[in-house]
């Protein structure tokens, strides 16, 4: 499935790179990255998942969904 296809009713902005990237699964836990996944960061009662997101890229994360863009690692 293509990022496009899960975004086509969404009102989001896309920061860089392309709609057209291929996805093969949706994650939120950074432990179950692997390439060409999705990454939803979610802020927990522990730990926010917005700060994983260097991890997530390194283990081949296509794509990162972020609640907010005023953190560092989104950057």
């Amino acid at each position: 499935m293509k990022l496009i296809d899960l975004v086509f009713r969404m009102n989001y902005t896309l920061v860089q790179g392309t709609l057209e990237r291929e996805i093969s699964e949706v994650i939120y836990d950074s432990r179950k990255a692997t390439p060409g996944c999705i990454f939803l960061c979610m802020p927990g009662a522990v730990t926010d998942g917005h700060d994983y997101i260097p991890e997530v890229l390194e283990k081949g994360a296509v794509a990162v969904v972020v609640e907010r863009a005023d953190r560092k690692s989104v950057v």
